[in-house]
């Protein structure tokens, strides 16, 4: 069994890897080391073959941690642009790319090999980014996700309130100030994500087009049927590249 833990800057993912199926997910606060070695040993407590770990890492270093998965497991991977992994990264950056975007695309490739995969990553950041059908990354986009967009929009204002996400809301124009802001933003980043997926179908045939993170609920219903969505795509991502540097 696979131990994956993707500490962002806000939350922690911990999830077990069973083959490919996620067996148990958990989710809570990144506020420290402790908590999640505790949760460890309660695991292997329960008599789980946890044999092999990669940490994905977003922020502060956690050493305590990284010390006891390599003295308690078959082998431990902290992910990093040294990292050997199943495409060909051509980033001309390796070492400032997010490892989030990384795994993402590492596991749409898997979903989808031999295909053209644009992969969306929509929560803090919207990110964009390609993998060829060849294995070949080339790099991608990053602009600010919804709630960053509203929040700037009342930070950088006297007067323009701070508005949330609206999943019901589809007017092109707003009536109101409230519903302007609302069709500015939302419309936007939508014809944001249009404009690339009609410019990447293009120029690449049997495009394939995948969803993550928090917001993928709002590009889900007014997408429909164009896009994949897998919440989980950065963890499996990790738990390829953990299994490829097992082999």
């Amino acid at each position: 069994m696979n131990l994956i833990i993707d500490i962002g800057n806000s939350f922690t993912k911990v999830t077990l890897f069973k083959g490919k199926d996620i067996s148990q997910l958990f989710s809570y606060k990144s506020d420290g080391s402790k908590n999640l070695i505790n949760d460890i040993k309660l695991l292997k407590k329960e008599k789980l073959e946890i044999n092999k770990a990669i940490i994905s890492v977003t922020g502060p270093e956690h050493l305590e941690l990284e010390k006891f998965l390599s003295a308690n497991l078959e082998l431990f991977i902290k992910l990093n642009h040294k990292t050997k992994i199943p495409i060909n990264n051509l980033y001309k950056s390796p070492e400032t790319l997010g490892k989030d975007r990384l795994s993402a695309v590492v596991a749409a490739n898997n979903i989808f090999p031999n295909n053209n995969v644009l992969v969306f990553d929509s929560g803090t950041a919207l990110t964009t980014d390609f993998i060829n059908k060849e294995k070949k990354y080339f790099g991608g986009s990053i602009s600010p996700g919804i709630m960053m967009r509203f929040k700037a929009l009342n930070y950088f204002t006297d007067k323009l309130p701070e508005i949330k996400i609206d999943n019901n809301f589809y007017d092109i124009f707003g009536k109101t100030t409230e519903d302007a802001i609302k069709s500015g933003v939302q419309n936007g980043i939508l014809n944001e994500v249009e404009g690339y997926i009609n410019k990447f179908s293009e120029e690449y045939s049997n495009l394939k087009i995948i969803f993550t993170g928090g917001d993928t609920f709002f590009f889900e219903k007014r997408l429909k049927n164009r896009i994949f969505a897998d919440p989980n795509l950065v963890l499996r991502g990790l738990n390829i590249i953990l299994e490829y540097n097992a082999k």
